[in-house]
């Protein structure tokens, strides 16, 4: 018997079937959406192993790739090219080979950066991808090495500055100094000679040297009179010898200390705009993903870098980084170093060839890191050696820290062993700058250059700014020698204190005021001053000195001063200063390009002084002699045709005019840096052609150079053109020389300007007129002998041709004689025409030329 849920279960069957035979049948409509539906989920069911061809979005950017991908049971496998040229970082997931080629898989794993799915209606493929999926980018501002453009050539000069001095009533005295160069490919020599007048006067040898520069390897050597370099603790001595050293100015731009590195992110592609101290210095796009920006610009001491990344949808991100260079610090891995080996030079300025002891001097920095650079310094000589280290932090919220420790031995009995310490701090900021340094030196310490030191010294600086004035207060102090001095030299202890203060008064001028006090019962100084800019070159000032204190009479001064400087090129300068104490005194400078003059008159007490002096150079390069003012670093000779008087240019600025040669004297250029060299083009003749108005050059230093800007002449003249009717031409008619390249457009009234013309005895220019319609008409114009640098031709009429001229084509015509006349019976007839024959070739060479 049967239970009751086995009945009730059946009555259900029974009402379902009943009520699904009492439904419709699906209509065709609804039985398609059933279709799409069914294919919906069979394509939500990934098929690994299958191929799909999709389109690319990117955090909602479409791209212009399209990928090719394959389902694995990873995720998605797309090919490592196009992984790679999207910029994604190396996924969790490692690669896969598939047929033949490397893969990288997009996971759906919670731990995977980027998320992704399959637009199927669109068959597109969107990946969501933060900046830290992306690979970083590295962003370097360019900066490229120096290269000469400008050949150096053999080159001598010699510079001279004399003054003569003589008080009314009394004998007079001459003072001067010289110097002789030569320069050459390989390097140069100078050679410098001080003269002193009156009683035991006459002439001083000061520096021979010879030096090269090698600019591939950052280094200088010198052969002869030096300074040595001093490193940190050393001392600057003059020495006669051999010198190397690195010199990072023979590039310029480059960079010896380290920089901040900025660091940023983008989802999507952007611009960068970079802000230094609100200053913007770089402006650039990055693609998405993390991007870093080294060896930007920037200016040393503190101060705050403001990025702004701005997307395509405009979001804006920006970030404030403050910073802090030391110009003393080396990159990390770059090295300086210098080699001194030679003998002390003495009494420099007094004995011509006085050299003391030899001596060996050497120092080596290095950068270890962007906050701390090592230094290493050597001294040795005969009975002297001396050893020291320094280093150098960087503190980024005080500024540079400085340590140097050093050790010397000597065979002086009263210094055989010693020791120098120092310690230093610097700080250059927007709100304040300052620096302190204290050494102290025992009493056996001994180096090169400086025979007794203080036992100890102090010194101190510190600079603000408050309510838009500048305050600086210093201290200086040095405490009594270590040893008595063998050699004469008066040392003691001292101690001086300043302050100073100054303030912009917009259009009113500039107003300072300045303190000096000399401690232990000395004096104290105190001056005011005043000066106002009346324009680009003239000022006006008056000032106030007293002095109180320090066992002298009180004194007060007034000083009123009118100054013009001179300007950069030719014309003249000039000071009028009267002070309290009865001194007049007036000064004038006359400035050409070829010598500098100078005089003044001084009267004080009833006792005038008269001086004057004349101060150039002279140089001789390929052949020619010039005279010019002071010859610093090298020199150029530029070459402009043959033309005469033509103004020569130096970065925008007047500085020379050329001979009846057509050559001018440049007395300086920046060695190792373009120089804009240029021609005014209003000292041209109409007649001339030049490539260029202006050349950017590259020389090396100390380098004698010729420049040439190559200039062609051409005939120029002008006309009324008009046609056989006696009409002008139609403005902007274009006209050609035949056989030229160049046009030239009608003017108003038919007037026209050509150049190119031949003026050869007999020679005519036939030009060219291609008109509105399509058709063409020649002129023939007859320069004369002896014309005008532009003349005027007159009228001229354009006569149309039946057949365009071919341009440099020579086409011979063929001339058939008339018929031979028929037999009496027989009416004449007249001659038949011919039309010219054109030569093989010739119709194709019409073409090219039309």
């Amino acid at each position: 018997m049967p239970r009751a849920s086995d009945a009730g279960l059946l009555l259900l069957t029974a009402c379902a079937a009943a009520a699904q035979a009492q439904q419709p049948p699906p209509s065709p409509a609804q039985q398609a959406q059933e279709r799409v539906a069914g294919e919906r989920m069979a394509a939500q069911t990934p098929r690994f192993g299958e191929t799909l061809l999709l389109g690319l979005k990117i955090n909602g950017i479409a791209q212009p790739q399209t990928v090719r991908a394959v389902r694995v049971p990873e995720g998605l496998a797309i090919p490592q090219a196009l992984w790679t040229e999207l910029k994604f970082r190396p996924p969790a997931l490692p690669p896969r080979m598939i047929e033949g080629e490397l893969h990288m898989v997009l996971g759906d794993g919670p731990a995977e950066l980027m998320r992704w799915r399959i637009e199927e209606l669109s068959q597109t493929l969107e990946i969501d991808a933060p900046p830290q999926a992306f690979s970083d980018q590295q962003l370097e501002v360019a900066r490229a090495a120096t290269q000469v453009t400008l050949p150096s050539t053999f080159g001598v000069y010699g510079n001279y500055d004399v003054q003569w001095q003589r008080r009314v009533g009394g004998d007079g005295n001459v003072n001067g100094l010289a110097e002789v160069g030569v320069l050459t490919p390989a390097g140069d020599l100078s050679h410098q000679q001080l003269y002193r007048g009156g009683t035991g006067g006459g002439w001083v040898r000061l520096d021979t040297r010879w030096t090269m520069d090698r600019p591939e390897h950052l280094a200088s050597w010198r052969l002869g009179d030096s300074v040595a370099q001093p490193g940190t603790w050393g001392q600057a001595m003059r020495f006669g010898g051999v010198q190397w050293s690195t010199d990072f100015s023979l590039r310029p731009g480059f960079l010896s200390f380290p920089l901040p590195t900025l660091k940023g992110e983008a989802a999507l592609p952007s611009t960068v705009d970079v802000f230094v101290n609100n200053s913007q210095r770089l402006q650039g796009r990055v693609q998405p993903g993390p991007f870093d920006i080294t060896d930007l610009p920037l200016v040393t001491g503190q101060g705050e870098i403001r990025t702004v990344v701005r997307d395509l949808l405009g979001r804006e991100q920006v970030v404030v980084q403050p910073y802090y260079i030391s110009p003393a610090l080396l990159k990390p891995g770059l090295s300086s170093s210098s080699v001194e080996l030679g003998w002390l030079r003495e009494n420099y300025g007094v004995d011509s060839n006085r050299y003391g002891r030899a001596m060996l001097a050497g120092t080596w920095r290095n950068g270890v890191s962007s906050g701390f650079t090592q230094e290493w310094r050597g001294e040795l000589a005969a009975r002297q050696q001396a050893v020291g280290a320094s280093g150098l932090w960087l503190v980024s919220e005080l500024g540079t820290l400085s340590l140097s420790g050093v050790a010397s031995r000597s065979d002086d009995p009263a210094a055989r062993r010693g020791a120098l310490a120092a310690v230093g701090v610097e700080r250059q900021g927007m709100d304040w700058s300052g620096g302190f340094q204290v050494k102290r030196a025992t009493a056996g310490f001994t180096q090169l250059g400086n025979a007794v030191s203080p036992k100890w010294s102090v010194s101190a600086s510190i600079g603000t700014q408050w309510k838009q004035w500048g305050l600086g207060v210093g201290l200086v102090q040095q405490g009594a020698p270590q040893r008595t001095p063998t050699d004469n030299q008066l040392q003691v202890a001292s101690k001086l204190l300043s302050f100073n203060a100054s303030r912009s008064l917009g259009n009113w001028g500039f107003v300072g005021l300045s303190a000096l006090k000399v401690g232990d019962g000395g004096g104290t100084s105190i001056a005011m001053f005043w000066s106002l800019l009346l324009d680009d070159n003239k000022s006006l000032s008056t000032a106030w000195q007293g002095q109180r204190g320090g066992g002298q009479t009180a004194r007060d001064l007034w000083q009123v001063q009118l100054q013009s400087n001179p300007p950069v090129g030719e014309g003249v300068g000039y000071q009028l200063l009267a002070e309290s104490n009865g001194r007049q005194q007036a000064q004038a400078q006359w400035q050409s390009n070829r010598v500098a003059l100078d005089g003044g008159v001084s009267r004080i007490a009833g006792r005038t002084d008269v001086r004057l002096g004349a101060s150039g150079g002279l140089a001789w390069m390929d052949g020619s002699t010039y005279a010019s003012r002071r010859i610093d670093g090298g020199f150029a000779v530029v070459q402009v045709g043959d033309q005469p008087n033509v103004r020569i240019t130096h970065d925008n600025q007047p500085v020379a005019r050329t001979d009846a040669s057509g050559r001018a004297f440049l007395p300086s250029l920046r060695g190792y840096q373009v120089n804009r060299v240029g021609v005014v083009a209003d000292d041209l003749p109409l007649d001339a052609e030049i490539e260029a108005l202006e050349l950017q050059v590259t020389p090396a230093r100390r380098s004698a150079a010729l420049i040439r800007f190559p200039i062609s002449h051409s005939q120029t003249a002008t006309f009324r053109a008009v046609d056989e009717a006696g009409e002008p031409l139609p403005p902007g008619t274009e006209l050609r020389l035949v056989g030229g390249a160049r046009g030239f457009p009608m003017g108003l009234d038919g007037r026209a300007f050509l150049t190119g013309l031949a003026v050869e005895a007999g020679a005519v220019n036939r030009v060219r007129a291609t008109l509105e319609d399509g058709s063409s008409c020649e002129l023939e114009l007859r320069v004369p002998a002896q014309a005008a640098e532009l003349p005027d031709l007159g009228t001229l009429t354009c006569r149309r041709v039946a057949v365009p001229a071919m341009d440099a084509v020579s086409v011979p015509t063929s001339t058939v004689p008339p018929a031979t006349p028929s037999p009496p019976s027989t009416p004449p007839t007249s001659p038949t025409p011919f039309t010219p024959l054109n030569p093989p070739g010739a119709s194709a060479a019409a073409k090219e030329s039309s």
